[in-house]
């Protein structure tokens, strides 16, 4: 009986001290964040239609 208390007392004893181990661990992590640039070109129906009136004639 003694045995056995002695073993669950070891076995708290160790998660004890592994928890406040891992406890004092941290973790740093660095985001980043940069500007994304579009460039669209929506001249494309001014120029279709510049096409078609400079076709007409």
């Amino acid at each position: 009986m003694k045995s056995l208390r002695r073993e669950l007392f070891a076995m708290l004893l160790l998660t004890s001290a592994a928890s406040v181990v891992g406890g004092c661990l941290a973790i740093k992590t660095e985001h980043e964040i940069k500007p994304i640039h579009i460039t669209m070109d929506v001249n494309l129906k001014v120029q279709k239609e510049l096409e078609d009136f400079l076709n007409l004639d």
